[in-house]
């Protein structure tokens, strides 16, 4: 008997113990998104945009400009960067004294076209914050690269063409100048 009141005590406090651990999902309103954490199909892009400005009009406009511009960046970004460190250590034994500055610059430019980003969702918390979801499909932004570097090889070949032309100008002044007879 009495092993089975020992079984019977376990058995309930193991029962309390999961009941306390289970993880409840929060009843009060969040200030995100589901959405939030998903990861997009493997054809499209993502940028999430947040905003709480003085309108909610304005709010949506600056989100959806912001995931606009989180989707550039992740087709291209020029990170330009500079670290400084410089240490000095004068005086003597006795007296030293020691100067440690340290300065990290960084600046990101992104200059992309994002023609066909569309909005798929946007949401506004409670708090005001207006959240955008923009996609942008991999093949558009495939083709926009593609029409970039089509447009700098045109322009290359134009450059290419014009150095020659101005070759030849060059070589016929030359030849004219040999042929020119004084009067």
């Amino acid at each position: 008997m009495k092993r089975i009141c020992s079984i019977f005590v376990i058995v309930s406090l193991v029962l309390m113990t999961a009941a306390c651990g289970s993880s409840a999902k929060p009843t009060g309103p969040t200030n995100t998104p589901e959405w939030l954490n998903d990861f997009p199909p493997e054809d499209v892009i993502w940028g999430i945009g947040t905003a709480k400005q003085s309108s909610p009009s304005m709010s949506m406009t600056t989100a959806e400009a912001r995931a606009r511009v989180a989707i550039a960046r992740q087709l291209q970004t020029r990170v330009q960067a500079m670290f400084t460190d410089y240490n000095l250590d004068a005086g003597n034994v006795n007296a030293q004294a020691n100067s440690s500055l340290q300065e990290d610059v960084s600046r990101q430019i992104t200059n992309m076209d994002v023609s066909g980003a569309r909005p798929i969702k946007r949401w506004e918390a409670p708090d005001g914050t207006w959240w955008f979801l923009v996609e942008f499909k991999k093949s558009d932004a495939r083709n926009t690269v593609a029409s970039i570097l089509g447009n700098q090889e045109a322009a290359f070949a134009q450059f290419k063409a014009q150095q020659a032309l101005d070759m030849l100008d060059t070589q016929l002044a030359k030849q004219e100048k040999g042929y020119q007879v004084d009067n």
